[in-house]
């Protein structure tokens, strides 16, 4: 239970001495010269502490299966809340996200989702998430490449659930490719619904890219199967 209070404790340093100055600097750089994705490397930097905080050993592969100058959507399996600030850390690259709406109440999140390409989503309004969906589009658009979540929550038992097709009606608009994510071990580190951190080995496996072109709305539960079958067969449960 210390490691857990010991985690909130670094991310609480974390968000005082560096996401404020950061996030200051980012906006007014941006306002004034039109500057923006400074604050990835300051954010991956941040992410690898806290990582480390939670006593999390990272392992990655698979990183030379990526285009550094492509965007692409990347779908993860989610167990933990260690996922998000995995792949922000350790894809190797500037990557923004899609986001539950709630995580706007935390201080400062809103003001940094802005500059790192976070789209926050109300999952409860289904409008909103539509919008939410054709604003990521629009990013992948613009050659940023985004983490997704395709679960839409995370796992207990390692299992992997039925994919949401939001996402890939989004990485289809956008026409970029689809890379599946595997990640291994976070629930055994900080699990959900508890207070408990357990220092272990976490990994993180990038697969071949997966191109959207042949999909359409009509076939697209093709594509979502293609992308969850070559995740959940990687992913462990003991």
């Amino acid at each position: 239970m210390f490691r857990y209070y010991w985690t909130l404790i670094v991310a609480t340093l974390l968000m005082f001495f560096i996401g404020l100055p950061v996030i200051t600097i980012g906006h007014l750089l941006r306002k004034l010269f039109g500057v923006e994705d400074l604050i990835f490397s300051p954010t991956r930097f941040g992410c690898r502490v806290w990582l480390r905080s939670a006593g999390a050993r990272i392992h990655v592969s698979g990183r030379e299966h990526l285009n550094p100058r492509q965007g692409y959507l990347f779908a993860a399996n989610h167990q933990s809340n260690l996922d998000p600030p995995l792949l922000f850390a350790y894809l190797g690259q500037n990557t923004g996200a899609l986001a539950k709406k709630e995580l706007t109440k935390i201080p400062l999140f809103k003001q940094g989702f802005a500059l790192i390409h976070v789209v926050p989503i109300d999952r409860r309004n289904r409008e909103s998430a539509i919008e939410s969906t054709r604003r990521g589009a629009a990013e992948l658009r613009r050659g940023y490449s985004l983490m997704a979540f395709p679960e839409g929550t995370r796992t207990v038992d390692g299992k992997v659930r039925e994919f949401k097709k939001g996402v890939f009606f989004m990485a289809l608009e956008a026409g970029v490719p689809i890379v599946p994510v595997v990640i291994n071990n976070t629930r055994l580190v900080m699990p959900k619904g508890g207070n408990t951190v357990t220092p272990g080995d976490v990994w993180l496996e990038i697969l071949p890219p997966i191109s959207t072109e042949g999909y359409t709305e009509a076939n697209i539960e093709k594509l979502i199967e293609r992308v969850r079958n070559e995740i959940a067969p990687r992913v462990r449960t003991d």
